[in-house]
């Protein structure tokens, strides 16, 4: 367990609200919070008492059914959130409802369980996860406490940091910390606007520091249109007005014939704060998957990257060949040959080994039922679900959950 700057253990308070009394009274008999480093601090029958409780307190921990009187839940997670971002939040339902936990998830919440669910496995991860996320946080303050003082630290920007760490981890606190900047200095940003993603291969790490003062005068003839924000080693987003696109295109040449593994991507035209999120996430995870990718050739290599793209973001539909072709704009049996070719797997095998991965992330990093994780992978039949998971990882899905936490 992390310490705080005095060295004494970071205990974490909890809020506890449900209009069922026995609900709350069994949460807070039953649960061995001090194993968890957590006390409860009060409970609430309703989503308005429990925000006056929550002011009065300001736990970090408040678990909250989503069906109250007087304010619900989702409401009073929203407005936790909002007051303050870094507060986990952990649903509770009583019954199995995606549109509440689709709404908790854009909202920031933690975990989700059903009640009828609720026995001591599963409220004991959500407890160890959010206990674990907890000591990051410490952590993360305190390493940056230590290192305040050193130049790398003066190098980036409050919103590189939010930037790096949104796209990298994403995390909640981090994008509300990018928006804060996106409606303040960075306002500029949100109108006729482009995002270019810059990334360097994985042997030439550390290269986009070496690229900052480069981009100095660059930006001092932009005239405030112009913005370098480095977001890892290897990587960096480049923002342009459209006045000033034509510099950068020309600018990142130049740079190109000295650095010979630099390369970029490059959004369409972005105006307004959500088209900037989701157009820097796009190029984000098309880096992502560029990077992780080993092709037998590259002759077709952006139109397959995008197309592991679109087969990623759409796991939980039935996703047939001809689907994907259509979003690169081919034939189903071109885009089969090129696909074999450059992968050395059929677009079938591929997309049964990404709903594989995701089943293995689903399983050791949340709580949701096997039912939930087959869904999202496309698969509607739990049986069915159960067996295939068993003959692909030789594990059956509650063997993979016990081996990987």
């Amino acid at each position: 367990m992390v310490k705080d700057n005095g060295g004494h253990a970071s205990l974490i308070q909890v809020l506890i609200v449900d209009d069922e009394q026995l609900v709350r009274k069994g949460l807070r008999m039953t649960t061995d919070w001090e194993k968890y480093g957590m006390v409860v601090v009060d409970d609430a029958p309703n989503g308005s008492v429990g925000w006056q409780k929550f002011v009065q307190y300001r736990p970090q921990l408040v678990i909250t059914d989503i069906v109250m009187p007087e304010m619900d839940g989702i409401e009073l997670a929203k407005k936790i959130k909002e007051e303050a971002p870094d507060t986990a939040i952990l649903l509770l339902s009583c019954h199995r409802d995606f549109v509440y936990a689709k709404s908790g998830i854009q909202i920031g919440v933690h975990d989700y369980i059903v009640k009828t669910d609720m026995d001591d496995e599963h409220m004991e991860l959500a407890l160890e996860r959010i206990r674990q996320q907890f000591d990051q946080q410490v952590l993360a303050r305190q390493t940056a406490a230590r290192a305040g003082d050193s130049p790398s630290s003066e190098m980036k920007s409050d919103g590189e940091e939010a930037l790096g760490t949104w796209l990298h981890q994403n995390d909640y606190t981090a994008k509300q910390q990018l928006l804060q900047k996106l409606r303040a200095e960075w306002h500029w940003m949100l109108k006729k606007c482009y995002i270019l993603f810059l990334y360097f291969p994985e042997e030439e790490g550390g290269g986009m520091q070496s690229l900052r003062n480069s981009w100095k005068h660059i930006m001092a003839a932009g005239a405030g249109q112009i913005d370098f924000l480095q977001t890892g080693d290897r990587t960096a987003i480049v923002v342009a007005h459209q006045s000033c696109l034509s510099l950068v295109q020309s600018s990142l040449v130049e740079m190109q014939l000295k650095h010979s593994g630099l390369a970029w991507r490059q959004s369409t035209v972005i105006n307004g704060e959500d088209e900037w999120l989701r157009q820097a996430e796009a190029l984000f995870r098309l880096w992502g998957i560029e990077a992780s990718l080993e092709l037998l050739q590259d002759t077709h290599k952006e139109d397959i990257i995008r197309a592991i793209d679109y087969i990623d973001q759409h796991l939980q539909d039935d996703l047939r060949a001809a689907d994907v072709a259509s979003q690169i704009g081919v034939s189903r049996s071109y885009f089969s040959t090129i696909f074999k070719e450059a992968t050395g797997s059929s677009i079938i095998s591929f997309i049964s080994e990404r709903r594989l991965e995701k089943a293995k992330e689903l399983l050791s990093a949340t709580t949701i039922r096997t039912e939930e994780v087959a869904e999202k992978v496309g698969i509607q039949d739990v049986k069915y679900f159960s067996k295939w998971f068993k003959k692909r990882a030789e594990l059956t899905p509650g063997q993979y959950r016990i081996q990987t936490k």
